[in-house]
């Protein structure tokens, strides 16, 4: 049951926010309509990357149909989302694009009760990281170091809540990989910023219990992203 719950975490910071890295202005605003629920505006920004950034356009797109299917109450929700899921996956992906594809797999999975397929998806994310590893820390671009980072530093997390071998080296282990997710929030770009407050702010909530300092990134988000349901809902419920 633990290591469920775990799992259960995981997917639900393991977002599509994978190549929410970009700088530019046309992403980052794309974002803020997201995360602020507006989709209507959100889909007619979306519409000037196709052409030039055709991965970025689809991996929003997903991101928008997700947000817009956990909103709605119908009971068909996730079939617009299910249809760009599967558009992405029929193309030959890069190797960031099959680690963004898997977790929203994992997303879906857990929203409609079948967690017995989230395993074999949650070892294909982590080889995945594994695999693309030096690539992306060769990579002169900085916003993709950091928002490997982050992913990494956050599964080293969730493994190390729930490794019997890390019990005694645990605390100074996650010590040092919150401080690589803090350097992100500290310094990265706007959306990986993003990225590692929601991170911190569910590890603390759900992971440690330690609601004060999850409280601290809630308020942030929410204030950040005050059309933000769940951001609400959270502060709601503190």
């Amino acid at each position: 049951m633990k290591i469920r719950k775990y799992l259960i975490i995981v997917i639900l910071l393991f977002s599509g926010n994978f190549l929410l890295y970009s700088s530019s202005a046309d992403t980052t605003s794309i974002i803020d309509n997201i995360y602020n629920f507006d989709f209507l505006e959100a889909n007619e920004k979306l519409l000037l990357l196709s052409e030039n950034e055709p991965l970025k356009f689809h991996t929003l797109n997903l991101e928008i149909k997700w947000w817009m299917a956990m909103e709605s109450q119908d009971k068909e929700r996730f079939l617009d989302f299910l249809k760009t899921l599967d558009q992405i996956e029929k193309v030959k992906p890069a190797e960031l694009s099959l680690i963004i594809s898997a977790t929203y797999r994992m997303r879906y999975y857990a929203c409609t009760n079948r967690m017995y397929l989230i395993p074999v998806l949650f070892l294909k994310v982590h080889r995945q990281i594994e695999f693309v590893e030096n690539s992306i820390l060769m990579s002169s671009c900085a916003e993709d170091r950091e928002l490997f980072l982050l992913y990494k530093s956050f599964l080293e997390l969730i493994r190390n809540s729930y490794s019997l071998s890390c019990f005694l080296t645990g605390h100074m282990m996650n010590k040092e990989l919150i401080g690589d997710i803090e350097s992100v929030i500290r310094n990265g770009s706007y959306s990986n910023r993003t990225i590692g407050k929601y991170f911190l702010m569910k590890y603390y909530l759900d992971i440690e219990n330690n609601k004060p300092m999850a409280l601290t990134y809630l308020t942030e988000l929410n204030t950040q992203y005050p059309k933000n349901l769940i951001f609400s809902q959270l502060l709601t419920n503190k």
